[in-house]
């Protein structure tokens, strides 16, 4: 039985107004997609950037045509959502509004859950229709978002349908075919998803954290970025591992996205986008949990596997880096050398400076409790003349400190009517930062090793936020274990015909990076294989004729056995005891 699928592709031409362009893609030219975590090696734990290509026609596509769409400019959100056709709408008796939220209620049970979307049509007052992510309420019952302060209730004959947000990203790119002949004024168009944000944003406006676990630093790194870079939401798994001192190692910044990494690696966690922008993290306690979403039985177009030691590990290594933490909020952590600093009348100077270690100032270092008001001719010195000469004029200035793990900004503003440079009667320069500083000295290592016929296959990993030397050797044990028998290491990636059946074009739609499958396979011996899906790509074509391809990892590496945690405590459950 075959099966078919509507596919929608909408752009936010204005705040909460998305229109449909859908008319304009061009069929013929397909439309792809693909999201998450790249690799099923044990450090393969954050996802790639995702992205959708497509195709438009129109000159108000073009991005420097006089005729372009209102709103059709870089970084505008772009979201393609689909939806079987066997999903048909359902009957809808109210709508109301409470403040932002709208609740609904269904004339029969809707099946849905919290987090799935749905298109709403028919509603007299127009803010209430379009797609939208839920919070399922009751049987009958959901609410979602609201733009806007329509009229309530809702008039008109409504429905409710279920679609699958299967990209929300920005435009990207948007490149004119050239030509007068053929190219029926295409456009060729790229959409990133959010993890491109975090690749480009640079973190350094946070401050130290300090006893903190996994989730708790992702939402500190979300929370600091600028509001553009964000995730549009987010689904944190409770943290399981507790980090003595955080983000005191990134200097004068460091990409989001690989500070991300670092804490996915500490914790032995995953962090991926799903197909509706929703970053997630699953801890080790939450990987691999629950049941399998569906059975692959000899179903798949094709498969690929990786039955080669290349992909094995029998000698690990971890390091984690203890913190020195000063005992006092007196070292010297920034202090100004070379030129002195200088200040004009009536102006400000901003400076953002990196604290180093007072013992090697090539050795950028982190800090907590700095002394945020500076003090006069202790941390600063003020003079009419940069050899130090003339009367004290420190009092001109103004300084602001605002300090964060690595690094600081000083709002330095002069009040007075010369310059002032900021020297000792000497003309030593003088402006410095106090704190305790955290440092880094003493790595230590631990290591699991196995005697393998293949040989030595080793693997390093820096844990850079854990502080725990029993978790450390646990990590190693268990990736160890986990990565050291080639029948944890078969499958790669399987493909498969989404129009094929209702139920293959349902895992097309439905599924997730985190997500766990089961494979049968005659030639690979595989009999009810537990994969975790790790990353999802669909190639969409007239019809549309749907090729979805899941990347793999073996479930079993994160199946750990846990003593007194519910779903992990069962015996037979896992070899590998975890922590």
């Amino acid at each position: 039985m075959g099966a078919a699928c509507e596919l929608t592709v909408e752009v936010e031409t204005a705040t909460d107004t998305w229109t449909d362009i859908t008319a304009d893609t061009v069929a013929a030219d397909g439309l792809s997609i693909e999201f998450g975590i790249a690799g099923d090696k044990p450090l393969d734990v954050v996802s790639s950037t995702g992205q959708c290509q497509f195709t438009v026609t129109g000159t108000k596509y073009s991005p420097s045509h006089a005729d372009v769409l209102a709103g059709w400019t870089f970084g505008a959100p772009i979201r393609v959502h689909m939806a079987r056709t066997s999903d048909t709408a359902i009957s809808v008796t109210s709508i109301t509004r409470s403040s932002s939220t709208a609740t609904v209620t269904t004339g029969s049970s809707h099946g849905w859950s919290t987090g799935n979307w749905t298109t709403i049509a028919g509603a007299g007052e127009s803010q209430y229709n379009g797609t939208f992510k839920i919070t399922k309420t009751g049987a009958t019952t959901f609410t979602y978002a609201v733009p806007g302060t329509p009229s309530t209730p809702a008039s008109g004959t409504k429905t409710a349908r279920i679609v699958y947000m299967r990209h929300y990203g920005k435009l990207r790119a948007a490149n004119p075919v050239p030509g007068r002949y053929e190219s029926m004024n295409k456009v060729r168009v790229v959409s990133y998803d959010g993890v491109r944000d975090l690749a480009e944003a640079k973190l350094r406006s946070i401050a130290v954290q300090v006893n903190k676990t996994e989730s708790e630093l992702l939402t500190a790194v979300c929370d600091a970025l600028p509001s553009a870079a964000q995730p549009v939401d987010r689904d944190f798994a409770t943290g399981v591992e507790t980090m003595p001192y955080s983000f005191d190692e990134l200097g004068t910044g460091a990409q989001a996205l690989a500070v991300i990494r670092d804490i996915a690696v500490s914790a032995y966690g995953v962090v991926f986008m799903q197909g509706d922008g929703t970053l997630v993290l699953q801890s080790r306690k939450t990987r691999a949990t629950g049941s399998s979403a569906f059975t692959f039985d000899e179903t798949m177009q094709g498969l690929t596997t990786n039955a080669s030691v290349d992909e094995l590990v029998n000698n690990v290594r971890t390091t984690i880096s203890p913190r020195l933490i000063d005992s006092s909020a007196t070292t010297i952590v920034y202090a100004t050398t070379g030129t002195a600093v200088s200040v004009g009348a009536g102006k400000t100077v901003t400076m953002q400076v990196a604290y180093r270690d007072p013992d090697d100032t090539r050795t950028l270092i982190g800090a907590t409790a700095v002394v945020t008001t500076l003090v006069a001719n202790t941390d600063y010195g003020g003079r009419p003349n940069e050899d130090g000469s003339g009367s004290d004029v420190s009092s001109d200035l103004a300084i602001v400190c605002t300090a964060y793990a690595s690094t600081a900004q000083l709002a330095i503003t002069n009040n007075g009517s010369a310059t002032v440079y900021l020297v000792t009667s000497g003309g030593v320069p003088l402006l410095q930062i106090r704190g305790k500083g955290i440092y880094q000295r003493s790595p230590q290592q631990f290591e699991a090793l196995s005697t393998q016929p293949y040989g030595d296959k080793a693997l390093t990993i820096d844990l850079r936020y854990m502080g725990s030397a029993s978790n450390a050797q646990d990590y190693a044990d268990t990736v160890e274990q986990a990565y050291n028998d080639r029948g944890t290491a078969m499958l790669d990636s399987i493909e498969f015909l989404a129009a094929d059946s209702d139920d293959l074009l349902l895992q097309a739609l439905a599924r997730e990076p985190g997500d766990m499958i089961s494979i049968t396979e005659t030639q690979i011996g595989a009999s009810t294989l537990l994969m975790v899906i790790q990353s999802i790509a669909l190639d969409v074509g007239a019809g549309p004729w749907i090729t979805c391809k899941f990347g793999l990892a073996p479930a079993s590496t994160w199946q750990m056995w846990l003593l007194g945690t519910t779903g992990r405590t069962e015996l037979g459950e896992s070899t590998i005891l975890g922590w």
